[in-house]
């Protein structure tokens, strides 16, 4: 079942959410720097970082190896595509949305695979009313001083509120009362007198405080007995393809305070991997790099020339595959295709050998740049075979455009 779901994801196209370990290859420094990163969160600190590569070139798959090994650490772990319906800075609900989609797809050591809200939620609580047991205090009184330093921050007595009426709902079991503020954690209030009339609050999640949100969800994370938050946006592409420029700037001005943050130190347990082509970051007329204070925040490092290399700063450029990596990527898709099982490969050694050639032959450098060519070819022809089992092989690999 799980080379199945592999095997689907990769010959649509798209990165598998589980096991990317049977396909893992190369891209040693980059998953070494992000490591890095996660374990700066996992001790209180704060990273940004920027993953940029041609589409094809695996760089939503150092996104899922990133975010599996931030859960695997115990990190809360939260990811979000970019799309034209969600984005860091809109008054017409895209900020709301991209908002909702992060925080429904909270994900953690128990729930791998999102909607991990409830549990931090709950073990947050629980952990309130033990302590509050053993100091003979109330509840509700007990989460308000737990939870006081958030007095000061914007829209911090309306948190405070929504987990006591959280709590509220627990106690009397009360489903409706929870799941309205859970919808206010996630930011799915559209207006503020339904959530005035549910919750009693006077604020909800919208373009003026996501950023903000999102710190007051990583503190109260923290609280709940977790490291630290993650967040891996994908597909930040989207910003550069918008045609108005002031809307550009908006979602540009939201990464400056993302960066400065971070990059000051003024965050606790919190990191950020952004994902995109390398027109998001480098293109001067509209990509980050049309910002002057970005472009000085995310410069490259000169040193780095001549075919040297430096994976260490804020940005990350995927580079080619090697040849001896991309062998081996070769040799892992015909291995999990088999499901493990050597006699039952389809091809053997020699015939995967012509087959590396031909592609190589077809797709010239893109065979490096972009794995995900290959690896579609790879699995159609596997495909075929495995159905077509009296079928010319030689014939299918002269075949391949």
């Amino acid at each position: 079942m799980q080379c199945d779901q592999v095997l689907k994801s990769l010959r649509a196209g798209v990165v598998p959410v589980d096991h990317v370990d049977l396909i893992q290859v190369g891209r040693v420094g980059e998953q070494s720097t992000l490591s890095k990163d996660l374990l700066h969160i996992i001790k209180g600190g704060s990273s940004v970082r920027f993953v940029t590569g041609d589409y094809g070139s695996g760089k939503t798959f150092i996104g899922e190896v990133t975010r599996q090994h931030g859960i695997k650490q115990g990190l809360v772990v939260a990811t979000a595509a970019l799309a034209p319906d969600k984005r860091l800075q809109a008054k017409t609900g895209e900020t709301r949305n991209l908002y909702s989609a992060l925080v429904r797809s909270f994900s953690t050591k128990a729930r791998p695979n999102g909607k991990a809200l409830v549990n931090i939620v709950e073990r947050f609580i629980l952990t309130t009313l033990r302590e509050a047991h053993v100091n003979n205090v109330g509840p509700e009184a007990h989460i308000a001083h737990r939870l006081r330093d958030f007095e000061e921050l914007a829209g911090g007595f309306d948190f405070i509120k929504v987990i006591q009426r959280y709590w509220l709902g627990l106690e009397n079991q009360d489903d409706e009362l929870k799941s309205t503020a859970l919808r206010w954690l996630r930011g799915e209030f559209t207006n503020l007198s339904d959530a005035r009339t549910g919750l009693g609050v006077r604020s909800i999640i919208n373009y003026r405080n996501f950023f903000s949100g999102l710190k007051m969800l990583c503190q109260f994370i923290r609280m709940a007995g977790y490291p630290g938050l993650l967040i891996c946006l994908d597909e930040m592409v989207a910003l550069y393809e918008l045609s108005h420029k002031q809307t550009r700037i908006n979602n540009f001005n939201e990464i400056l305070n993302i960066v400065n943050d971070c990059l000051q130190g003024q965050v606790y347990g919190m990191g950020f991997v952004f994902i995109g082509t390398p027109e998001f970051v480098y293109d001067e007329k509209k990509g980050l790099y049309s910002m002057p204070a970005l472009k000085s925040r995310l410069a490259l490092n000169r040193m780095a020339t001549q075919g040297l290399t430096d994976v260490s700063g804020p940005v990350i450029e995927l580079q080619p595959l090697q040849e001896v990596e991309m062998d081996e990527l070769m040799h892992k898709l015909r291995h999990v295709q088999a499901y493990g099982v050597v006699e039952d490969y389809l091809i053997d050694d020699i015939v995967l050998w012509q087959f590396m050639l031909k592609c190589r032959a077809v797709h010239g450098q893109q065979y490096f740049l972009n794995p995900r060519l290959a690896i579609k070819t790879l699995l159609d022809l596997l495909a075929v075979i495995a159905q077509n089992p009296n079928v010319n092989i030689d014939d299918l690999i002269a075949g391949i455009s």
